[in-house]
């Protein structure tokens, strides 16, 4: 009965310490920590920053950036930001999309030329056209043959490609005169 006592003892000590061990415990019992109000107190206490001590950094010269200069890049008047900005040349973000938009509305109209040309192409067939008289020979009719339309289309795509080209020769200049690529849009 004694051994049966002492076995029970031990296996609920088993399960106990193995309890512990499982969910976070130890089976040795160590010392609190300290509360967190003291380790706090030994810490240095930290500046908290507000939107008026940032008001008064305005003013100031950035240490990784060179002062700013009223260059070409400066707009008559003085505004915060990109809205003021200009490029080398001095121009502005409207110089630059009335250069573009007749760009833009060239190759809109171009594309709905070639689609449109591209349909018709599709809906003629070879014999489209071709008219057999009474005497069984064949004739060609006014109408638009497949190899006039397939014609039509390479010109149009070779205006578009030229377009294309003077759109990007466009955006290669205001790259270079250092306009904002948003202005192109």
């Amino acid at each position: 009965m004694r051994c049966m006592l002492r076995l029970s003892v031990l296996f609920a000590r088993l399960l106990v310490t193995s309890g512990m061990l499982l969910f976070g415990g130890s089976a040795h019992e160590e010392k609190p920590e300290a509360p967190p109000a003291q380790s706090t107190s030994k810490q240095k206490a930290r500046k908290v920053y507000t939107n008026e001590d940032l008001k008064g950094l305005k003013d100031t010269t950035r240490v990784s950036q060179p002062p700013a200069t009223g260059g070409p890049h400066k707009a008559g008047k003085n505004s915060a930001g990109i809205e003021g900005y200009r490029d080398t040349a001095g121009h502005d973000r409207e110089y630059w999309q009335k250069r573009i938009r007749p760009l833009n509305n060239q190759l809109e109209t171009l594309d709905s030329q070639i689609a449109a040309q591209q349909a018709k192409y599709d809906h003629l067939n070879a014999a489209s056209g071709m008219k057999v008289s009474r005497s069984g020979k064949l004739h060609s009719s006014s109408s638009d043959t497949r190899a006039q339309v397939a014609k039509r289309i390479d010109d149009l795509k070779q205006k578009r490609a030229d377009v294309s080209k003077s759109k990007q020769d466009l955006e290669e200049e205001a790259r270079k005169a250092q306009a904002l690529p948003e202005w192109l849009r």
